[in-house]
């Protein structure tokens, strides 16, 4: 149940943060078990180890002291068991997380003697960059296409159907398939072109 009432106003995040570490010591009990079960996880290369350990007890916090607002004692499960699974899958939410976006992430260059980030001059090194950029401005054209435009796409581009292939499929002619696909080649440039990356 929770502790507040329905007529009173939802805490702020600065007392939600206070409470957090004010917490009552048997839902500090449930956090520190969930913190022991999780310790032995590899700390993900983002994170520096401290941090990690940081991170890893606020959300152990958090994710208790959300149970004990959201438990319902009629659900059938002991609190305390609710609290403690709530906290490792929060904490293994953000450590996956974590790793996955690692996966993604490559170190700027720094600056030997300041330490510093410094901009690259080296354009193989912002190739992953504009290839992302670019990867979205193409998302962002391919959503502007009708159904029957991206079907179109999909036959002659993933399937790599015929324009013969594709009229049979799609009840056209040859020559309207193909003057389609000019089209439609047109219309992703046009797109691509307005786009603030390829301008």
């Amino acid at each position: 149940m929770s502790r507040f009432r329905d007529d009173q106003p939802s805490p702020s995040r600065c007392e939600q943060a206070t409470e957090y570490a004010e917490m009552p010591a048997h839902l500090e009990q449930i956090a520190q078990q969930a913190l022991r079960r999780t310790q032995g996880w590899k700390v993900p290369p983002c994170y520096e180890p401290a941090y990690w350990e940081e991170e890893r007890i606020s959300i152990a916090r958090i994710a208790v002291w959300s149970a004990h607002l959201s438990y319902d004692p009629n659900a059938g499960v002991a609190f305390s068991v609710y609290a403690f699974f709530s906290a490792v899958q929060a904490i293994r939410r953000e450590h996956r997380l974590a790793w996955r976006w690692s996966s993604h992430v490559m170190p700027l260059p720094c600056d030997e003697t300041t330490g510093e980030e410094i901009d690259p001059a080296d354009p193989a090194w912002q190739t992953p960059f504009e290839h992302c950029e670019q990867t979205c401005d193409i998302q962002r054209a391919l959503r502007s296409l009708s159904d029957a435009e991206r079907s179109l796409l999909s036959f002659w581009y993933e399937q790599e159907m015929t324009e013969r292939e594709i009229a049979r499929r799609m009840n056209l002619s040859k020559t309207a398939v193909h003057k389609r696909l000019v089209q439609l080649r047109c219309k992703l440039q046009s797109v691509l072109a307005d786009l603030p990356a390829y301008r």
